[in-house]
């Protein structure tokens, strides 16, 4: 089996290279050979992202498509997961150091499930009417409507890859949402073959992107972006604190 994947930034539905063109080794850490250079987001990277994922949620073709179709795009991702599942494992155990097996059974089995599950959800998000008093004189209809928030921005550690990918990601399109994900620096392959994926699923551009680098520049940027609505990050409480500090400062992200 030939396990090929992409090393740049995805954004807007290409692969592109950073502006600044700097790069930084992922390194296999059961040999600790160098497995790639893979390209570093710089601030100017990361607003290029945020600005695709905007546009494709306020104009772009997501915007415009109903949620059953929505679930369907979803579904074929998932599809082709799955028949790339080997390639998958392959990547995220030479990347993560995750046993094959694990990553095989685990890591990529419980990512599929995860996308299955919430591309099943996508026509099931419904609001609720509010009975209300018949006694006032103009009766009253009240209801609630459930909508996307908008641009998410996703943060994701070392020990669980796709999975974390997945856990985050998959909840956000599925309600409607357009995403930006920052892997971890020192394993960012399978979330790069995962957008490569996402373009043979038919994902529009825009909606899924994914800029590598380092946490304290490109996943700063993300964290502080006055366009990115909601952020999720998985790692430790001290980052986890700096970075609730900027969502805070910035536009006060959900």
């Amino acid at each position: 089996m030939k396990v090929r994947f992409p090393c740049q930034l995805f954004i807007d539905g290409q692969f592109v290279d950073a502006e600044s063109g700097k790069t930084t080794p992922t390194v296999n850490p059961s040999t600790e050979e160098v497995i790639c250079d893979v390209q570093c987001a710089s601030v100017s990277d990361v607003d290029k992202a945020v600005r695709a994922a905007k546009k494709a949620f306020e104009t772009g073709e997501w915007s415009k498509i109903s949620a059953r179709e929505r679930g369907q795009l979803l579904f074929r991702l998932a599809d082709l997961m799955h028949q790339h599942r080997e390639e998958l494992a392959t990547i995220e155990s030479i990347d993560s150091g995750a046993v094959y097996t694990l990553a095989l059974k685990t890591h990529v089995g419980m990512s599929i499930e995860t996308w299955r599950y919430f591309a099943g959800w996508t026509d099931k998000i419904q609001g609720s009417t509010i009975p209300v008093s018949h006694a006032r004189p103009n009766r009253n209809l009240s209801f609630t409507k459930r909508e996307p928030v908008g641009v998410c921005g996703l943060i994701t550690p070392w020990n669980y890859p796709l999975m974390m990918l997945s856990w985050k990601m998959a909840a956000c399109l599925a309600a409607g949402n357009t995403v930006i994900i920052k892997p971890a620096q020192v394993c960012p392959l399978t979330a790069l073959k995962f957008a490569e994926l996402s373009v043979k699923a038919g994902i529009p551009p825009g909606v899924i992107n994914v800029v590598t680098g380092t946490g304290s520049v490109a996943g700063q940027a993300l964290a502080s972006h006055p366009d990115v609505r909601k952020l999720g990050f998985t790692g430790s409480t001290e980052i986890g604190k700096v970075i609730m500090k900027s969502c805070a400062e910035s536009n006060l992200k959900k």
